[in-house]
């Protein structure tokens, strides 16, 4: 094994991660907080003015669904990590969100 290290044989380098992705994630995550300010700012406007909602009401609604989003990411990483595995929890969840779009539609006025 010294022998081995003293040749300068230490195994092939990983070239993936690091320094070169992390422009890749920065830019994701700065597109993410765009659409999140962005949804919030349209959905308060729909709230007010199309249903008619107060706005501390409209502001509450948004804020409890900013929370629930940014919490659901890590119930899903404590369950897939501690209990399913990923590809089980990616296949539930998948499932649960097809089941979830037949079922509730895209309106809102029968949600609220």
């Amino acid at each position: 094994m010294e022998d081995m290290e003293k040749k300068g044989r230490h195994g092939k380098r990983r070239t993936k991660g690091g320094l070169i992705t992390m422009p890749f994630i920065f830019a994701n995550e700065v597109c993410e907080k765009l659409a999140v300010v962005g949804f919030s700012t349209n959905m308060i406007s729909y709230l007010t003015e199309q249903l008619h909602l107060p706005l501390t009401k409209a502001a509450n609604t948004i804020t409890n669904y900013n929370g629930t989003a940014s919490l659901t990411p890590l119930l899903g990483a404590f369950i897939s990590d501690a209990y399913a595995g990923r590809f089980w929890t990616i296949t539930v969840a998948s499932i649960i969100w097809q089941l979830v779009k037949k079922f509730f539609p895209l309106c809102p006025t029968k949600l609220i």
